[in-house]
């Protein structure tokens, strides 16, 4: 073997020793990085010399430099850190809301135990007007409750909202930053040396992004079927956020027949396309959405319903009974009147309006038919002549509807051109009822405590209104039970969600925890594989100094 041989095998000793100190110093540096992979070098034994006594080794020479990467491991933190920040999110909001509800003396339930406690106070002294204005002040305070819990309901969903359309924002920039990434590892899909720390930073950026919205990974191939190095990403059952080094914008969408209700879409090329926002299930978006879109409308429409039922129940017997001044009973409670919503996708007429109209009203005295839902209405599939409308909450059709029916407590009424197939109406009968819940009355002497048989002076309407404290005019419930059960269920809710963050984190911590032992950077590891290194070094050098040796000596000797 000539000397020549030697030395050279000895500088690629040295540099492929150089080269895993240089790494090793780059794991060490970066172990507290987020997203950072262990680099390895990789070391492949040159093709040995052949002689007439056999092959001899030429040494070794770097072959590349991997980063520990698990793919699977790395889907498995994806989904489950997605599905962790979607149950976080809900249950924190869950928890907001269930603080809407005042317990105890601060409750609902006092004011209107407070309420009927009035009445029977009134029934024993009809004609004291101090009394009468005590029962005023209950009513007053029973409905400031209604609207403040009502209030805070409205403020929660404006506050959601705000956060989705900051979570649409903060989407909208990772993607950006990722599709930039894919611009610069594009072409890098098959080449032997990887760009490791662009890779490990767009993994990094696609995790982020997962914990605001679910998305699903796919690696692009070119036309000759190998990977060209960019990812495309996509969400919602298959609508492109991320395609290479292209973006479409997700946005917030809002429909003026279900304002109350916040879906997703995707801008591409001018278009706007909507997301299936069911489907988004996943991150905080996931988590914002499901509250803002299941959650809210059902404490509203369960708020609603007592609110309007309540008022309803006390307004029918008040009418029954007579005043201080023998007039009959008026409404004693005022509640928010039923809403009508039509799509924005309804047909319009010349002026831009819609070309069906359809009003909703409480029918009075049935109050205890009321559910607490909204409904949809549209043209019936079956006969063309009527309309069918579908209980949302449940999902109960009601087919050959015509305009005057009562459905639930409440009439519906259309006018206009006839219903066009694709139009759609969200009713809702009792969804505003509680947050514009005031006292109907101002004058304690138009309470009508009297019977209608003795006008004026006697207590006999006072007593059917303190019996109404039993009546079960709440879905088979009296007020006191329909209430409790509300707060226990959303309670029950507010622990099932608990339950249901606390799985999803633990499973991605360990999860994550699984990865980074298998990934990560272990301190300690590279302290000593450093030292081995060092030697590697100090050794190959001893090698390229013997091969001086050898070279000097033989010199010498043909000199």
């Amino acid at each position: 073997m000539s000397t020549s041989i030697l030395m050279n095998m000895s500088v690629q000793a040295m540099f492929a020793a150089q080269a895993q100190i240089a790494t090793a110093g780059h794991n060490i540096v970066n172990a507290s990085v987020k997203g950072y992979s262990r680099q390895e070098v990789k070391l492949g034994t040159v093709a040995g010399h052949e002689t007439s006594a056999g092959y001899i080794g030429r040494g070794v020479s770097v072959q590349t430099i991997e980063r520990s990467h698990n793919t699977f491991l790395g889907g498995q933190v994806i989904q489950t850190q997605s599905q962790a920040a979607a149950d976080s999110t809900r249950f924190g909001l869950l928890e907001q809301l269930e603080s809407a509800y005042g317990m105890g003396e601060e409750g609902l339930g006092q004011a209107t135990a407070d309420l009927y406690a009035s009445f029977s106070d009134l029934s024993s002294a009809p004609k004291d007007e101090s009394v009468r204005e005590v029962v005023l002040g209950k009513v007053q305070e029973l409905t400031s409750r209604f609207r403040s819990t009502g209030d805070q309901i409205e403020q929660l969903h404006e506050s959601t909202l705000s956060e989705i359309e900051d979570q649409v924002s903060l989407v909208n920039g990772l993607t950006a930053k990722i599709a930039t990434l894919n611009s610069k590892l594009a072409g890098t899909g098959a080449q032997a040396n990887q760009p490791n720390d662009l890779l490990d930073q767009r993994d990094q950026l696609i995790k982020e992004l997962s914990q605001h919205i679910d998305v699903s990974r796919v690696e692009t191939r070119g036309a000759d079927g190998k990977p060209d190095g960019t990812v495309s990403l996509f969400v919602a059952g298959g609508q492109a956020l991320v395609l290479g080094s292209e973006t479409r914008e997700l946005g917030v969408r809002i429909s003026q027949g279900s304002p109350q209700v916040a879906s997703l879409e995707v801008e591409a090329s001018g278009t706007k396309r909507p997301l299936d926002s069911a489907s988004v299930t996943g991150g905080s978006l996931g988590g914002l959405l499901r509250f803002q879109n299941e959650d809210l409308p059902e404490a509203r429409s369960q708020l609603g319903m007592l609110a309007a039922v309540l008022a309803d129940t006390i307004n029918t017997q008040h009418a029954q009974g007579t005043d201080l001044d023998g007039r009959t009973g008026g409404d004693l409670l005022s509640v928010g009147e039923a809403t009508v919503r039509p799509s924005d996708r309804n047909a319009r007429d010349a002026f831009g309006q819609p070309a069906t109209s359809v009003q909703i009203t409480r029918v009075a005295g049935q109050g205890s038919a009321l559910r607490a839902s909204d409904y949809e209405l549209r043209a019936d599939p079956s006969d063309p002549s009527a309309y069918q409308v579908t209980r949302t909450s449940d999902g109960t059709v009601f087919s050959g509807v015509a305009s005057g029916a009562t459905i639930d407590g409440f009439r519906i009424d259309i006018s206009g051109a006839a219903m066009a197939s694709g139009d759609r109406f969200t009713l809702q009968p009792v969804s505003q009822a509680a947050q514009n819940a005031r006292s109907a009355i101002t004058d304690g002497r138009r309470i009508a405590a009297a019977g209608a048989s003795s006008a004026g002076s006697g207590n006999a309407n006072a007593l059917q209104l303190q019996a109404l404290t039993t009546a079960k005019t709440f879905e088979g419930r009296s007020f006191t039970d329909a209430h409790s059960r509300m707060v226990a269920d959303l309670g029950v809710k507010v622990q099932r969600a608990e339950s249901e963050s606390d799985a999803s984190t633990k499973v991605a911590d360990r999860v994550t925890e699984q990865i980074s032992s298998e990934t990560g950077v272990n301190l300690e590891e590279e302290a000593a594989r450093l030292i081995q290194f060092q030697q590697n070094y100090q050794v190959a050098a001893k090698v390229l100094t013997t091969t001086q040796k050898i070279f000097d000596t033989i010199l010498s000797i043909m000199n």
